[in-house]
């Protein structure tokens, strides 16, 4: 044996050699086992029990050059998710400028994206640049979450010079690109960042869907105050579009998580839903009640912004109680009584209008007619803003689209499960859906009018009797068109083409109407229209131009070239949900059979 030939200090050596290389790779896989532990999500927070531990490591000298400085990054991370900005930044900035790391690893992509994350929080456009530079460095398939975190901060945060709706599409790309795989946290993080685009454009309502959603798919995979960041947002989505029983049940949901987590942070944002929710319902003896636990809360976070809350909603209570004293303290306590509105409340419409309130409780007419035209102003910039129809559009479609994902994604978490089972669901699915499409191929069947493919009226009218009232300010609107002389173009046209100009005329109405709109056939001469949801002036304008449509039906036929179709119409508008339908529709009948009469 070769050993027999070695002398026996050259052999401990060897053999010392071997266990010392033994014990630094087992140190090295021990140090790497606590660095993936150390390590979270770009989308999530760390436990913050760990950070102790992380400590006591980074002191350690036998570390090395990149063990060092993941877990540096790794502590950015942690100092982020205290608050810590000015710290994490500076710590990140200095490691990235390191020369000896690697620029390919998942600690490099995490730090490039932190840094673009603090100042995306300072509001700095230096966010943008790190943004891109940590999506270049990672893909769907490398350090995915860096990549899906990068590339919805680029487009919710960075692309306010690109169309709304290329916007959309591409946070509906990136949604479409992780329904099969994104786990539930990526899954949230991206609806959370859907929430964000719709309530810019003021859309508050699918804003908090999507946070709830968010909420939801956070709750499995979130720890700490995290459970709580994406349903403080939901909340005031909520109370932005008027839902405020479902922010009440959410606020007490928060409460509730609150319970263990109980932070300065939490504490506050709870106490600042509760005021918002009572200020918001008017209801003011709880909102004063509140008072002392909202600045409690305040106090403890040394939040300036919070202060103004508190002030504007001590205020608030001291005008409804008629205390013009404190009225004007308050008015006194921002510096400037002439109109002045701090920064941070110069958008509110909520605050404008208290703002206005204020100056005719204490009779200043001028101030007062200045607070107006300030509100007024906003309100309309906000009205018009709103009214975007490229916008509304834009965020109807990314939601139709959402909700096709959203089975897709069911589908695909069965799959991963158990693909035993999701074979036998999707026999069984199938089965079902072919026993659902015959039967709804034969109700379909029994609901249209054989001739004209437009409903008929039995089932026209059971579907006007099933609407519900319609918003504010908006309208039912029903109008029955008469040809009144039909018999005359079918007899120029020739006997045997009856129902041939039946269904021109069904035709014309298909293509002048929208998909939601009820049409059907109602008589023999007759075809009935409904819209819901409509303003009543645009009701109006819309029938007349279906009328003038259906007017020029038969436009450019040698056979009726001296004349066209005659038609005569009955309107009817309600402003709530309509009851005695038959009654209405005999009334307009007899209104139209009185017209063709005076004719």
């Amino acid at each position: 044996m070769l050993f027999m030939h070695l002398p026996i200090s050259f052999i401990v050596s060897l053999l010392l050699g071997f266990l010392a290389l033994s014990t630094a790779v087992c140190a090295n896989d021990d140090i790497d086992a606590v660095i993936n532990k150390m390590q979270s999500p770009s989308y999530d927070c760390p436990n913050s029990e760990l950070f102790p531990e992380l400590q006591a490591i980074l002191a350690s000298d036998s570390l090395t050059a990149q063990q060092r400085f993941a877990l540096n990054a790794a502590k950015g991370q942690f100092l982020i998710c205290q608050g810590d900005y000015a710290n994490a930044l500076t710590l990140l900035k200095d490691i990235v400028a390191q020369n000896d790391i690697d620029k390919g690893s998942y600690a490099y992509a995490s730090a490039i994206h932190q840094i673009g994350f603090v100042y995306d929080a300072q509001e700095n456009p230096a966010r943008c640049s790190y943004y891109s530079k940590a999506q270049k460095l990672s893909s769907p398939e490398l350090h995915s979450d860096v990549f899906t975190s990068a590339s919805l901060g680029l487009i919710t945060y960075c692309s306010e010079s690109m169309d709304v709706g290329e916007r959309l599409g591409k946070m509906f790309s990136v949604l479409e690109r992780y329904s099969d795989v994104g786990s539930p946290g990526e899954l949230a993080h991206i609806h959370n960042s859907i929430g964000l685009l719709y309530g810019s454009l003021g859309q508050h309502s699918l804003a908090a869907e999507q946070y709830l959603k968010a909420h939801e798919m956070g709750l499995q995979v979130y720890e700490g105050s995290n459970k709580l960041s994406i349903l403080i947002s939901a909340i005031v989505s909520l109370l932005g579009s008027g839902q405020t029983d479902e922010a009440y049940k959410r606020i007490a949901e928060y409460g509730m998580l609150n319970q263990e987590i109980d932070t300065p942070l939490t504490n506050y944002l709870y106490q600042y839903s509760l005021s918002f929710y009572y200020r918001k319902t008017q209801d003011y003896d709880n909102l004063a009640s509140t008072l002392p636990d909202l600045k409690q809360a305040v106090t403890a976070i040394s939040s300036s912004f919070g202060m103004l809350i508190y002030k504007w909603h001590e205020a608030e209570v001291c005008l409804q109680q008629g205390d013009l004293v404190c009225v004007q303290r308050y008015l006194d306590s921002i510096e400037n009584t002439d109109n002045f509105i701090p920064a941070n409340f110069i958008t509110n419409l909520d605050y404008l209008s208290f703002n206005l309130a204020m100056h005719l409780a204490l009779g200043d007419i001028d101030k007062a007619r200045v607070a107006n035209q300030v509100f007024s102003k906003e309100a309309e910039k906000k009205r018009v803003r709103q009214q975007d129809s490229a916008r509304v559009l834009s965020a109807a479609n990314l939601y139709n689209k959402i909700y096709y994902l959203e089975s897709e994604i069911e589908a695909a978490e069965q799959r991963r499960n158990n693909m035993l089972m999701v074979i036998a669901a999707i026999i069984i699915i199938l089965t079902g859906a072919a026993a659902y499409v015959l039967r709804k191929k034969f109700l379909a069947a029994k609901a249209i009018d054989p001739v004209t493919q437009l409903l008929n009226a039995e089932t026209a009218i059971g579907r006007m009797d099933k609407l519900a009232a319609p918003k504010a300010e908006r309208a039912i609107a029903i109008a029955i068109f008469e040809i009144s002389n039909l018999r005359e173009i079918t007899r120029r046209m020739g006997s045997t083409k009856a129902d041939s100009v039946l269904r021109q005329i069904a035709q014309t109405l298909q293509n002048t109407t929208r998909g939601n709109d009820i049409l059907g056939r109602f008589g023999t001469e007759q075809f009935i229209l409904c819209l819901h949801n409509i303003e009543e002036r645009s009701a109006r304008a819309f029938f007349e131009r279906v009328q003038t449509a259906l007017d020029n039906t038969f436009d450019g036929h040698d056979e009726l070239s001296d004349s066209g179709v005659e038609s005569n119409m009955s309107i009817f508008i309600a402003h709530e949900k309509i009851t005695s339908l038959n009654d209405i529709l005999d009334e307009m009948v007899l209104s139209i059979g009185m017209s063709t009469q005076k004719r």
